[in-house]
């Protein structure tokens, strides 16, 4: 083959591996395996024997992540601040003169967070042709590097949640307990009964908090789980709709039911869904109007519909109301506060059973929100 269509040929294939690369560092899944593959293909993309790739560590000075064909022991040692005697540092490194030396900076937005350097060897390319390649794998990998990194933090700070949440509800607790055995005692007085009292809702208010951000990081990491038994939807409606009768006495909650309840599903988890679908419609809407929730079944399926009256949800921000941190409406009283989890947790518990949930909202119809329900497992449908 004449040295020009060699030339050609060969460029071609390192286009192709560029490519291959490109798709590969899109599936790497942690950050050793984007440091790895990326200090590789760099080797073979300029078929160099030496390569490494650094990043900017918290002190402001560069260490190796990765290698190929370098002594690990040398790597290890060696730290090195971003100005000029870097570049006769990394010559030792990769052990060549400088006119066989490349290196391109790892960039993330407008910062330099790492470099790239292979030993170039002999070659008939040049120096700006191997530039450009090796610049457009960095360039790669820095994004895949800033992905797995962004991941890497939200599920830390996810598990974190976990962590904190599940280890703050025994002081909780303890501190509702302790509330309830003051209130039992006849001596208080009407000043330090109030206080008693106060105590108690706070820590009411933080049980369900918690109990949320559980819930939140169990869907984000695997799923909520749900653990189905036969049960009658019409009993777990009517017992939910006396709870929060109680507690909002200034409300009305009308509860229409018929058809077959008989189902297989988890009962906390529907009373849960029910409980925050009625609390936001009662939140939401506006006083002295009714709450309407209906339960019925459709062959297979269980339907609880909830509907209020008051100011409508704007079309553009319906899509976004079953996202996590998310407000149904754009204006809050005083005594909605809340993180914004309980339509995103209502969502996960629905989909964890096989159902459906969707809200239609206009200032003509008010607002609806439908949950439909598989009335038994898989294994117990025909």
């Amino acid at each position: 083959m004449p040295p020009p269509l060699l030339r050609a040929d060969r460029r071609w294939q390192q286009l192709r591996k560029l490519t291959e690369v490109s798709r590969a560092l899109t599936y790497a899944v942690s950050l050793e395996q984007v440091l790895l593959l990326a200090v590789k293909r760099a080797a073979e993309l300029l078929e160099s024997g030496k390569a490494v790739l650094m990043l900017v560590n918290a002190d402001g000075l560069l260490s190796v992540r990765a290698s190929h064909g370098l002594d690990q022991a040398t790597c290890e040692r060696f730290r090195e601040p971003l100005q000029e005697t870097l570049i006769t540092r990394l010559q030792g490194l990769l052990g060549t003169p400088g006119e066989d030396f490349l290196g391109v900076p790892l960039v993330v937005g407008g910062e330099v967070t790492g470099l790239l350097a292979v030993a170039r060897p002999p070659r008939e390319e040049t120096l700006e042709e191997d530039e450009w390649l090796l610049s457009a794998l960095a360039d790669q990998a820095a994004v895949a590097l800033e992905k797995t990194r962004l991941d890497e933090t939200a599920e830390f700070r996810e598990r974190l949640i976990g962590i904190v949440s599940h280890d703050l509800r025994d002081p909780i607790s303890a501190i509702a307990m302790a509330s309830e055995v003051l209130l039992i005692r006849e001596n208080l007085d009407h000043q330090a009964t109030t206080t008693v009292v106060r105590i108690q809702k706070a820590a009411g208010r933080a049980t369900r908090l918690i109990a949320d951000l559980l819930d939140y990081t169990q869907a984000r990491l695997g799923g909520i789980r749900v653990d189905r038994v036969a049960a009658n939807l019409h009993a777990i409606v009517r017992q939910v709709a006396d709870e929060l009768s109680l507690a909002h006495p200034e409300r009305t909650i009308e509860v229409i039911q018929h058809g077959d309840g008989q189902g297989e599903w988890d009962p906390d988890r529907i009373a849960q869904v029910i409980g925050n679908i009625v609390s936001n419609a009662i939140h939401y809407s506006s006083p002295g109007t009714a709450v309407r929730l209906t339960a019925h079944d459709e062959g297979p399926s269980a339907i609880v519909t909830v509907h209020n009256e008051g100011k409508p949800i704007p079309l553009e921000r319906l899509p976004q109301v079953f996202e996590p941190l998310q407000r149904a409406a754009t204006e809050l009283t005083q005594t909605t506060r809340s993180v914004g989890l309980g339509l995103y947790i209502v969502k996960h518990i629905v989909e964890a059973h096989g159902g459906t949930v969707s809200i239609e909202s206009s200032a003509e119809l008010g607002t609806t929100l439908t949950v439909r329900l598989p009335r038994w497992s898989l294994t117990k449908l025909p």
